[in-house]
């Protein structure tokens, strides 16, 4: 503090911030403030001592073997825990309340230390962390060319409904009342009861997770998680195509690609040779058909006759195909509008087996949208509905093929080798027509003397 005699005026250092203020007091015995807002220069650190230090906030539990405290770049409580070999294991709560990460911590400590008694490992994962891990393992897999094309479906399951349901939870707490609660919810998202094949699928994506988990060393293997629902409504008739439908449609694509232009115009082109395809060859749309290379496609020659076969990769693996004769004039076509392999001849073409998409555009892009493009066509042709009021796709076009190879007497097992299913699948879906396939056994012969 200083002092003037004039008028009197005190100088004060605020030694709780950084301002300076002066009291002036003249004769009259008035008194005026002056703060200076310019903050004080600060003398350098010159010891480690001195540098300011940021506050830190601990809270210890279970007699100090569980801490709770914060980090800078999380907004959410961490955690440490002391186990019986003396050592620290710290993780994140999750929790930005600090009562309920005061719980989660004390929840993972006795897991940890009854887990550890037992020999497992320390940590328990919640449901997220292990499903998060499980969909991560599964697109590896898929990069690297050795994951199955259900991973796709597994990891839409776990991201879209067991993670927003589940996600907090520990798998090995979750109970048969929660997966009640689980089904109800889903349903009503779903916005209609699933099939069979639908709750399959969520059923195999669960047990993935809790395979996962097992295998991690999340969860001992002697563990027992609840399963979920597999019995729901049973398919309806897959819808199909007549033969007389199958002409339409043929007919109307003859000429259907020269009402457009550009990319419109190729695809209508391309949807052509694919609808032939699928019914030439059984194929499923999407896995197998866009994924089908010319270095897939081969002569193969039995007891003196030549069969065009195709390698194909789909949702049960991979395998071979016998296509229908008729399929190399289909194929041909395709040729014919591939600049990069127009002068080759077919034969040359299947014997170079070159590693180019057979669906293709001119440009070498890959099409799109063939599903949407299919409809259009459906809908022009008045051909969207089929069996039982439900729209066709061009997953269609397979059923055409199964139902085709059925009625003509083709062997159940031989035809499920050749689609790439199950036998037990197709007399789920085909088992109305038995009786047909079976009609002249079922009437008997006809007597002519009977006329």
């Amino acid at each position: 503090m200083t002092h003037s005699n004039k008028n009197s005026a005190f100088n004060f250092q605020n030694y709780y911030s950084t301002q300076k203020f002066t009291v002036f007091i003249n004769a009259n015995t008035h008194i005026k403030f002056v703060v200076d807002k310019t903050p004080a220069p600060r003398k350098p650190a010159q010891t480690l001592a001195e540098l300011d230090t940021a506050p830190t906030r601990l809270i210890h539990l279970r007699d100090g073997d569980v801490v709770l405290y914060r980090v800078s770049r999380s907004r959410s409580w961490q955690a440490r825990f002391r186990t019986y070999a003396n050592k620290w294991m710290r993780f994140s709560t999750g929790k930005r309340d600090v009562e309920d990460a005061k719980r989660y911590a004390c929840e993972a400590f006795d897991e940890a230390k009854y887990r550890e008694r037992l020999g497992f490992a320390l940590m328990v994962k919640r449901f997220d962390e292990i499903a998060k891990y499980c969909c991560e393992d599964m697109r590896r897999d898929l990069a690297a060319g050795v994951g199955k094309k259900l991973y796709t479906a597994y990891i839409a399951v776990i991201e879209t409904y067991l993670i927003p349901f589940f996600g907090q939870m520990f798998l090995t707490s979750i109970t048969h009342k929660q997966i009640a609660e689980f089904e109800l919810w889903r349903n009503a998202r779903l916005k209609r009861n699933p099939k069979t094949s639908t709750l399959l699928t969520f059923a195999s994506a669960f047990s993935r997770i809790c395979a996962t988990a097992v295998e991690q060393g999340w969860v001992s293997a002697t563990a027992k998680f609840p399963k979920l629902n597999v019995r729901g409504e049973r398919g309806g008739v897959r819808p199909a195509f007549t033969d007389k439908e199958v002409i339409q449609l043929r007919e109307h694509l003859t000429t259907w690609h020269t009402q457009a232009k550009g990319y419109t115009a190729e695809m209508r082109l391309l949807l052509r040779d694919l609808v032939d395809l699928l019914i030439q060859t059984g194929m499923r749309q999407g896995t197998e058909s866009m994924g089908l290379m010319w270095k897939h496609i081969e002569w193969h020659e039995e007891k003196g006759v030549r069969y065009l076969r195709m390698w194909v990769k789909g949702k049960t693996g991979e395998r071979w195909l016998i296509a229908k004769h008729e399929c190399v004039n289909t194929l041909k076509r395709l040729q014919s509008n591939q600049p990069d392999i127009t002068s080759l001849t077919f034969d040359e073409l299947i014997e170079k087996r070159l590693p180019l998409l057979v669906f293709r555009f001119a440009d070498n892009n890959e099409p799109f949208e063939m599903n949407k493009v299919f409809k259009r066509l459906l809908i022009e042709t008045d051909l969207l509905r089929g069996q039982a009021d439900r729209d066709r796709t061009l997953y269609s076009l397979r059923h055409t093929y199964a139902t085709n190879e059925l009625l003509s007497g083709t062997d159940i097992h031989t035809l499920a080798k050749q689609m790439g299913t199950s036998v037990l699948m197709l007399e789920r879906h085909y088992s109305k027509l038995t009786a047909t396939m079976a009609a002249d056994k079922l009437a008997g012969n006809i007597d002519n003397s009977s006329h």
